[in-house]
């Protein structure tokens, strides 16, 4: 049973706006007096157009589960000329320009949604939900509450075309009735359109009824694995494990989708991540097998065989079968982390590109992608893949979805293509939203409600002509990690409602502090909802700087109690005020609450005060997606781990290089650092670390050197680095890492710059 979590704060919502919408609407004017629905509210809508129908009964459908008022429906034919009292009317209207675009006009006497298309019908709906109280959003029937939304008139539309979020349910599969809830809840924040990732290497997920052992042989996997995919020993559940949806489910899901006004974009994997296929149909592989259908996460080496007539027959037939199934424009084809080793071993591979005049197997995989492009196009459809697909060469007419950062969307808007972002960054829904000490487990990374709200989708690299080609932006939620509903609903929100205000709203309107204001009140549409969401927007953060802690939140006007002495915070403990002096190591606890009510979870912090903590240094490269969390978080008193890289400070194919300024002559006869070993992770240990010590800050001196054994280092671990350096004295430390560079063939990303991570500067 999930436990419904709703805070208001009194001193916070009194001063905040009657209308409290997420996303933010483009524009609105509040009036006085509330509009009151009740048994007896009729909703009109016009008769000749089919969609606004469906819209229609979408209304009073969520009026019936939360308030228990079976509302009237009336189809008129007549042109609009007054509103009547008690009446809900959704009016078409040509004047407004954006397909999307809404006006919507609550009076104490009705309610007006003037919309071009029924899409934008839809999305007035929505808005109007969030004027009522949150047990709407219910399925309770709650008779007795008074239904009252404010007066106000709100004019709105979407900032781009295309608003997404994916669902991987390859990793882990989900039941029809689940997708429903999801596409419903993708709706509610005016996203529309759902990428489903259909296939990869854990299984096939969809009825193909050319190719029956796809759903005998490739929706199944022998067992699962047991932890994180770096863990050693491996271990596995021993369970078998799988899933498919048939064609009629497929059809049920995407007729649902419809009636949200939301697009089903299937994904169908190729070339690489297909060992799932090639368990079935193993002669479509380069080595002919035999394959399993795989059991453990990460990037597998066999693809399909390229060279291979009857491949390109079965992604064919593949794709037809898809395409009649999906009304969609799009349909995505994958393309990203195929491995090209069997490829340069397989004849057949190597026959077709020097029969095909291709210099390499890039312009071998661009090849295949071209092949499957004109299949798309027979069909009426266009292709959209991950941004590899821009190496050896783009099809003619592909859109690129940018997920490696920004770099792929960049250059398909430059060359004329338009793009998709999806930025690991920011918009990798698998990535830890908190302390990984309080969080279950996941893949990696650190993206906060807060960093996926600051997303901005159009690079500044580009001009305004080629900043058209950026369609939107799409959060990805990868399964690995995610084995049941409630753990997707909860990696996925409230990251979502960031991300609707990020596609949906002006950029001139979005403002972390009015979010951060709006989103309370919002959990408690959540919590109408029984969502399984992330309370982490509570959660305290906690930097070192200066000889001080700071403690931060949020949410203004809520209490943050801390610890010092080892014991739990309470609701009587020390209040913070202001940032507080720390001298020696300690571990803070820290926790917000609401009077006596506990907010957010406790977090555990352990300083480890030494010579150079608080510290402030120069780096020869500033790190971006890796800052480990403060500006000098190689003297903020924390060391990382190894359950995600927030703590670490890390950059690609680059050496790290502080210079710790300790503002004057210290004397210190030890330094340590770790740093981590994860190659699975492209994560690579330095090739040495050398310590030197200067005067002035120019001119240093050697003080001593270490060499790491590459090697000898497996798995998923911590290494430390510890310099003896007996009466050494200097107002400045430098300390170089070098860094490994390329990744050696033989290890997961050859060919890739290998990461370097370092934390904590410990100087005695």
């Amino acid at each position: 049973m999930r436990i419904l979590f709703l805070i208001l704060f009194p001193c916070l919502l009194a001063a905040q706006s009657r209308v409290q919408v997420i996303p933010q609407p483009y524009n609105i004017i509040e009036t006085l007096g509330n509009f009151t629905l009740n048994a007896n509210t009729k909703v009109y809508y016009p008769a000749d157009k089919k969609d606004w129908a469906t819209a229609t009964e979408y209304l009073t459908e969520l009026v019936k589960g939360g308030t228990g008022f079976a509302l009237k429906i009336q189809a008129f034919k007549q042109k609009f000329t007054k509103a009547q009292p008690n009446i809900i009317y959704l009016l078409p209207d040509e004047k407004i320009k954006s397909a999307e675009g809404y006006e919507l006009e609550v009076t104490a006497q009705a309610v007006l949604i003037r919309a071009r298309t029924a899409a934008g019908a839809f999305y007035g709906i929505q808005t109007l939900r969030q004027l009522f109280p949150a047990q709407i959003n219910g399925n309770l029937g709650l008779k007795e509450v008074e239904w009252l939304a404010p007066c106000c008139k709100i004019s709105d539309a979407p900032r781009f075309q295309y608003r997404g979020l994916h669902l991987d349910v390859a990793r882990h599969f989900f039941t029809v009735d689940f997708i429903k809830r999801y596409i419903d809840l993708l709706a509610i924040h005016k996203l529309n359109t759902f990428h489903w990732h259909l296939t990869d290497d854990q299984g096939w997920r969809i009825e193909i009824k050319k190719y029956p052992l796809l759903q005998q042989v490739a929706a199944w996997r022998e067992e699962t694995l047991i932890g994180h995919y770096s863990d050693e020993p491996i271990r596995y559940d021993g369970t078998r494990y799988g899933g498919y949806y048939t064609q009629e489910e497929v059809k049920e899901v995407v007729k649902y989708a419809q009636s949200r006004f939301v697009t089903v974009m299937p994904e169908i994997e190729l070339p690489g991540h297909a060992t799932a296929a090639l368990a079935a149909y193993p002669e479509l592989g380069c080595t002919g097998g035999p394959y399993q259908v795989h059991t453990t996460w990460g990037v597998i080496e066999d693809v399909f065989c390229a060279g291979n007539d009857k491949t390109m027959t079965f992604l064919d037939d593949v794709l037809t079968e898809v395409c009649a199934l999906f009304p969609s424009t799009y349909i995505h084809i994958g393309g990203d982390e195929c491995p090209k080793d069997r490829w340069k071993e397989c004849p057949k591979c190597q026959a077709r590109m020097k029969k095909e005049g291709l210099k390499d197997e890039h312009e071998l995989q661009s090849y295949v992608i071209k092949r499957v492009e004109k299949t798309l196009i027979k069909n009426k459809k266009k292709l959209v893949g991950w941004d590899e697909i821009l190496e050896g060469g783009l099809a003619p007419t592909a859109t690129v979805m940018s997920w490696r950062g920004i770099e792929g969307g960049i250059a398909a808007a430059k060359s004329g293509h338009d793009a998709i972002m999806s930025p690991g960054s920011h918009c990798y829904f698998d990535h830890y939203q908190s302390d990984p000490a309080n969080e279950p487990l996941a893949i990696s990374g650190f993206t906060t409600l807060e960093k996926t709200y600051a997303y901005e989708p159009i690079p500044e690299a580009l001009t305004a002509a080629q900043a058209k080609h950026i369609l939107g932006a799409q959060a990805n939620v990868w399964t690995e990690y995610m084995p049941t509903e409630e753990q997707v609903e909860y990696m996925a929100y409230p990251r979502v409602c960031a991300l609707s205000e990020v596609v949906w709203s002006d950029k001139k309107l979005r403002n972390w502090q009015s979010f951060a204001a709006r989103i309370p009140q919002h959990f408690a549409r959540l919590n109408a909802m029984d969502l399984n969401y992330a309370r982490s927007f509570y959660d305290i953060g906690s930097a070192y700087a200066g000889g001080f802690v700071t403690l931060k939140s949020g949410v203004p006007s809520i209490d943050v109690r801390y610890t010092k002495d080892g014991t739990e915070p309470s609701a009587t403990s020390t209040l913070y005020r202001a940032p507080f002096a720390l001298n020696e190591s300690t571990t803070i606890r820290a926790a917000a609450y609401s009077g006596t009510t506990l907010l957010s979870k406790v977090i555990k912090v352990n300083y480890a005060i030494h010579k150079a903590s608080g510290k402030p240094y120069t780096i020869g490269r500033t790190p971006t997606q890796y800052t480990g969390g403060e500006t000098y978080a190689l003297t903020n008193g924390v060391s990382g781990g190894t359950k995600t890289w927030n703590n670490w400070v890390g950059l690609v194919n680059r050496d790290l290089d502080p210079i710790i300024d300790f503002g004057e002559p210290t004397t210190f006869s030890q330094v340590t650092t770790h740093f981590v070993n994860a190659k699975g992770s492209w994560i690579h240990p330095p090739k040495s670390v050398t310590i030197f010590v200067s005067d002035n800050g120019t001119d240093f001196k050697l003080l001593k050197t270490l060499e790491i054994d590459y090697e000898s280092l497996i798995g998923t671990t911590v290494e430390s680095v510890r310099f003896d350096v007996p009466k050494s004295k200097g107002r400045y430390l430098k300390l170089v890492a070098k860094t490994t560079g390329v990744i050696p063939e033989g290890s997961p990303g050859a060919g890739n710059g290998a990461w370097l991570f370092l934390d904590e500067v410990i100087v005695e």
